[in-house]
């Protein structure tokens, strides 16, 4: 049965439809921050169309989730959220009723008729440093004088990895040996990305010299690990465990320390800002960094 804006009667709550969607999307295999990301976006404007209709938000069904709905909804989160939370909520919602609509739930998905928020300017992130890279490079080639067990050649290689190639830090811990596809001289590095995507993106000669020569480096380090296998890690701590996410910022951040640039790096981009500083010319020209 239908009421009379062609919304489906449905006894479920929005909550138990929310959670069908997600099971449905694990067919997809999004991330899992991706999904708490589309939950967080659901049960939020739910919350608030609960506020709005003076019902508990475990009340709150399909035939509260008219146009009119989702806009006041929509307007009311804008006061408290930032204008790319907003547009992604308005993609999560849009998504949800698309699955609704599938499913014979909907008529038509009523996002259509809620404005999206508009894109502001995003701010560069790069690091407020023409010579950044050089100096972040040579800072790398040296020795830590505090460090424990410093293993420059490895430095080296993941900085000169992330200046070259503008990879993510997650994308960066997850290299394999693997990765690193074809022969000499004409390598690509294969980068599995969001969504499970691969790309592959070049390896200039100057980054393929620095990353033979940390794993040359790394036989000796640690004999018994496999370089010829493919699933094998490729960035490595000193105890010869894959480097986790956090152990890549520490070791970009002493490097920034070192480098006499910590400073000038953006708040909140320790190694998103360099994606933003390739470093190939610095590599090629290279402040004696190799």
């Amino acid at each position: 049965d239908r009421d009379v804006t062609g919304v489906q009667t449905c006894a479920l709550p929005i909550s138990e439809l929310v959670e069908a969607w997600l099971d449905d999307l694990g067919t997809k295999k999004p991330a899992a921050n991706t999904v708490a990301a589309y939950r967080r976006d659901l049960v939020g404007i739910c919350r608030t169309i609960a506020a709005d209709a003076g019902v508990d938000v475990d009340m709150v069904r399909l035939e509260h989730l008219t146009k009119e709905a989702m806009r006041a909804a929509f307007r009311s989160w804008a006061k408290g959220h930032a204008a790319a939370s907003l547009r992604r909520a308005h993609s999560s919602w849009s998504s949800f009723f698309d699955f609704l609509v599938a499913e014979d739930l909907l008529e038509g998905n009523p996002m259509a008729a809620v404005k999206k928020a508009k894109a502001t300017a995003a701010k560069p992130r790069a690091i407020r440093d023409p010579n950044a890279a050089t100096r972040l490079l040579a800072a790398a080639s040296i020795p830590d004088p505090e460090g424990r067990k410093p293993w420059p050649q490895r430095d080296l290689a993941l900085v000169a990895t992330f200046c070259v190639t503008g990879i993510r830090e997650t994308e960066a811990v997850n290299l394999v040996m693997g990765s690193l596809d074809g022969e000499r001289g004409a390598r690509r590095l294969q980068v599995e990305g969001k969504g499970d995507k691969t790309r592959a993106i070049p390896v200039e000669a100057s980054l393929e010299q620095v990353l033979d020569e940390y794993l040359a480096t790394r036989r000796g380090w640690f004999p018994s690990h496999d370089l010829d296998h493919p699933g094998t890690a490729l960035f490595v701590d000193v105890r010869g465990r894959k480097m986790s996410a956090d152990q890549v910022k520490y070791l970009i951040e002493r490097l920034y320390v070192r480098a006499g640039i910590r400073t000038k790096i953006p708040k909140g981009a320790l190694v998103h800002a360099l994606r933003h500083t390739f470093a190939t010319s610095s590599l090629q020209a290279g402040a004696d960094v190799v």
